[in-house]
């Protein structure tokens, strides 16, 4: 091999080797740089992920899924994968018989995340060889180490669902790329997308992209195609219900939900699964017409049956959360904020998830136009993959991830296919190319020019919002007999990871109740505060001042910053990050 020369990883051994370098090099950067979790339990999910895990470490059953300590008297069932849930539990388990169960907690939350990364970068660099020349692995390998957000869902400490859901979509991209004629890489495709889809349902349009593409190519190609789009519905559909049998409880095997896994996708799955096995089956003695047609029927039928049996899935998943918490709560948060929105509160950052999506839109195009009157079937996936994922990023901003997991292995493959036809695989020109197309150093150039033109603009949460998630902010607390707390939504899971208390709000959309009553409490007239605490039954409010309180001026939320009323006890010195109020024994 000439060193003038872009390296070629053909093999499967030496694709394994960038993975794991990739992977080794995140590790240590993330270790170094993020790896400080001994204080601090990441976000609200991944404390409530926590909290849920310790639940079945402490003898909940396995169907047990109501929390108790949210919101109560009612409870709260959330709708997290058990299996997830169950799976960190077990790590935590197995490495408590070795050490502390507190050790134990923090080894499996610093390690969990950084797993991850191998099977992801793994299926990314599958991908880029996929759809590219020679070099696409190589140079998808570069970006990939100059690109941090594509990290974001996978530093220690992050235990909630996003980036298993994000591995498992390049998975199931990278065995429907794999599987033009391999029953195997169908199955396996099948499976995947059927865990994916129990895990949650975040993903389930690029999983739904993943079986059309096999149900397109077995209409058009059915010789080569319909022995793997066989084996993916099969599995796609044994999957599915095996995942969801064993993680739900079974006396709610018949309700549906738009958030979860349930009856109308299940119903779904089943249409779409087996009818694809149908036509397969019959596919040889169809016309291509006539089989463009069945599929056509049998992915309408699937979605229709998911919509008839709850037809408020029409508007999303979160459908059903309560109007009234939407100004003060839900249209706030931050994850699921639209491009439009964001632009003006967090500019830096949207422009550069908009440069990120600029790019594989490109990329993804290149690949399909350079072969247009023939295109090729992976490219077609590609682009599908990456539109639907620019759409769900600009309307909401968690969505991000998958757009650089989804562009960076098409942005690699375009540069490889440039690299080979026009640099001559040279190596210098080629690292130059990649260097200066790198979405992280665009991103930076494009938002110099605007700030030189605007001005810089600050956005997202302060450090000090961020500092009242601490664990140590709430050691004063734990060491309070029980009770149930009023705060501020986000300290919800906080104080459930950290104290034996119940806690009246959390930031999640199944509990409008809650949410609805702590916020009318914080923003009541002083006067009726203390009727309306004492009605719910709390013991203790606690409240962080640098972390906003949506309330208005003059509400209890807002003079309790500034006064506290006589109906309460301060608990916490003045120097406190987190203040603990308890409630005096009514004088009645």
């Amino acid at each position: 091999m000439r060193l003038s020369v872009t390296p070629q990883l053909r093999s499967g051994r030496s694709l394994a080797f960038v993975a794991f370098l990739v992977s080794l090099i995140m590790w240590v950067a993330l270790a170094i740089t993020r790896g400080k979790i001994a204080g601090a339990l990441g976000d609200t999910d991944d404390a409530m992920r926590l909290v849920l895990a310790r639940s079945l470490l402490h003898g909940a059953g396995w169907y047990d899924q109501l929390v108790m300590r949210l919101q109560p008297p009612l409870g709260t069932y959330m709708h997290w994968s058990q299996l997830l849930t169950g799976l960190l539990a077990g790590l935590i388990w197995i490495v408590s018989r070795f050490t502390s169960m507190a050790e134990a907690e923090w080894a499996v939350r610093f390690a969990w995340p950084l797993l991850l990364i191998f099977p992801a970068v793994a299926a990314g660099l599958t991908v880029a060889r996929r759809l590219g020349a020679g070099s696409a692995a190589l140079l998808t390998a570069v970006l990939m180490v100059l690109s941090p957000n594509l990290f974001i869902q996978f530093v220690p400490g992050r235990i909630d669902h996003h980036n298993v859901q994000i591995m498992l979509a390049m998975w199931a991209f990278a065995a429907a790329l794999a599987a033009d004629d391999s029953v195997a890489w169908g199955a396996a495709a099948g499976a995947i997308s059927g865990l994916g889809l129990a895990i949650g349902l975040e993903a389930m349009l690029f999983h739904a992209l993943v079986g059309a593409s096999f149900a397109l190519r077995m209409a058009f190609d059915p010789k080569k195609s319909a022995r793997p789009a066989i084996a993916y519905g099969l599995a796609l559909t044994a999957a599915t219900f095996g995942f969801f049998a064993l993680q739900t409880p079974p006396w709610r095997w018949g309700l549906s939900w738009c958030d979860d896994i349930g009856l109308n996708l299940i119903a779904a799955v089943a249409i779409a699964g087996l009818g694809l096995v149908a036509v397969a089956a019959l596919a040889p003695r169809l016309t291509t017409p006539a089989r463009l047609a069945m599929v056509a029927a049998i992915g309408a039928a699937g979605a229709a049956a998911w919509l008839a049996i709850d037809p408020a899935c029409l508007h999303g998943p979160f459908e059903a959360v309560d109007p009234r918490v939407r100004p003060f709560w839900f249209d706030r948060i931050l994850e699921i904020q639209p491009w439009w929105r964001s632009i003006v509160s967090d500019r830096d950052s949207t422009i550069g998830e908009m440069t990120m999506a600029a790019l594989a839109l490109l990329a993804a195009l290149f690949l399909v136009l350079r072969r247009w009157r023939r295109p090729d079937a992976g490219a077609l996936l590609a682009l599908a993959l990456i539109i639907i994922a620019i759409g769900a990023n600009a309307d909401a901003r968690r969505m991000q991830s998958y757009v650089v997991w989804f562009g960076v292995p098409v942005l690699g493959a375009a540069l490889s296919l440039v690299s080979f036809e026009r640099l001559r695989g040279l190596l210098v020109p080629t690292l130059v190319a990649t260097l200066a197309l790198a979405p992280a150093n665009v991103a930076f150039a494009v938002n110099t020019a605007v700030n030189a033109v605007q001005g810089k603009r600050v956005g997202g949460v302060s450090a000090a919002a961020v500092s009242c998630f601490d664990i140590a902010n709430f050691a004063r607390l734990s060491k309070l007999p029980p009770g149930l707390v009023l705060s501020e939504t986000d300290l919800g899971p906080f104080i459930l990871a950290e104290t034996r208390d119940s806690v009246l709000a959390a930031p999640y959309h199944r509990m409008s109740w809650g949410i609805l009553a702590a916020h009318d409490v914080l923003n009541a007239d002083p006067a009726s505060a203390q009727a309306m605490t004492r009605r719910l039954g709390v013991s203790y409010i606690v409240d962080c001042p640098s972390y906003p309180m949506n309330v208005s001026a003059g509400s209890f939320g807002d003079t309790l910053r500034r006064k506290t009323p006589a109906w309460l006890e301060q608990l916490s010195p003045a120097r406190d990050r987190v203040q603990i109020y308890r409630v005096r024994p009514s004088s009645g």
